[in-house]
This record gives structure tokens, C-alpha cells and sequence, in this order.
């Protein structure tokens, strides 16, 4: 089983991509090619850096309150052998898993499908511009699906609101705004 991924970033500790306070990992590398995608610097394939899944793992356990990872691109199930890799290790560590994917559930199989199976909350379906709903809680576009395929949520009393985030970078003073805005 593969043991590096390819990243886009990561935030340690965020509190709108999914429930409690969470990992976010973005993945790097997408063909999908979703018009008005606003991950775009996240399709190329070749950037980003790669991350042993034992030391994200590691990274993720020692941060206190985490209640657990949130996975996005990218297009996550491109690499399903190491997200299914580090899914079970970050369950093994009695953690939520939140998956983002672009892929419908009936184009997956394999590694793709079994990453879509254990996932406490799944986000599926291309990002559609035309559909696009910035007060759909954790979705993108009204066509994408949310589910609890492990049924650890009720997903029924999840309200839709707009949420966002905004880090000041330490290193570099840069703003960085996270969550689905307005405008793009």
C-alpha cells in the first residue's frame, strides 16, 4: 500500500470543515477540471510537496481537541491507495474522517470506493458553476451529495449556512481565507 501522498497544505486546526475542530488536508493533483473550481492551483500534479502518511498521522494525533481529518484537493480518491492507506490509520487512532471527492459513487471501485465506505461524512459529485450555493454547509454545488456512510453523524439536523475562515500566516503575514465565500 502506498505510504506518500502528494499535499497542496494543511491547517492544523480548523473549525468549518466538518464537525468539531479538524485536520485539513488538501491534496495536490486533479484532472477532473471542474469549471469555476477555486482550488485550481491544486490540479497540477507535479507541485505540492509528498508527505509519509505516518508522519501526517503523527502530525494529526499530537495536535489536543482534534476530532479528526477532513480530506479535499485536489481530487483526493487520484491517490486512493494512500488516502485509504491513511484513513484506516487515522480510524485506528479512534478519529472522524470527513472526504471530499468529485467523483460520483458509481465511477468508483477498488481502493476509490472502500476510501467512500469508511467515511464518517462524504462529500461526492463535481463541483457544477451553474449549481453553485456558497450557503451549502461543507458543499460547493446543490448537485453534491452528503452522507454519513459510517453513520457516527446525523446529518439531518446539519443546518446550511455560509461559513469561512481567515488565517494570518506567522512566517509570511499572508491572508488566507478557507471556506466556501461569496465571491472567488
Amino acid at each position: 500500500m502506498n505510504d506518500i501522498l502528494r499535499v497542496h497544505d494543511i491547517i492544523e486546526s480548523s473549525g468549518i470543515y466538518g464537525p468539531g475542530d479538524r485536520f485539513v488536508l488538501w491534496v495536490q493533483g486533479c484532472t477532473l477540471g471542474c469549471k469555476g473550481c477555486w482550488n485550481k492551483e491544486t490540479w497540477d500534479s507535479k507541485k505540492g510537496f509528498n508527505m509519509r502518511i505516518d508522519e501526517i498521522v503523527s502530525q494529526v494525533v499530537n495536535i489536543e481537541g482534534i476530532e479528526g481529518i477532513t480530506i479535499l484537493g485536489g481530487e483526493p480518491l487520484q491517490q486512493s491507495d494512500a488516502i485509504l492507506n491513511l484513513m484506516r490509520k487515522i480510524r485506528s487512532q479512534g478519529l472522524t474522517i470527513m472526504l471530499y471527492t468529485g467523483f460520483e459513487l458509481d465511477e468508483l471501485n477498488g481502493s476509490a470506493k472502500e476510501c467512500c465506505e469508511i467515511a464518517d461524512i462524504l462529500i461526492a459529485g463535481r463541483y457544477i458553476e451553474s449549481l453553485r450555493d456558497p450557503y451549502l454547509r461543507w458543499r460547493g454545488s446543490s448537485n453534491q451529495i452528503l452522507e454519513s456512510p459510517t453513520g457516527a453523524y446525523n446529518l439531518e439536523s446539519i443546518e446550511d449556512f455560509q461559513e469561512l475562515e481567515i488565517f494570518i500566516s506567522n512566517e509570511t503575514g499572508e491572508i488566507i481565507v478557507t471556506g466556501y465565500p461569496d465571491e472567488v
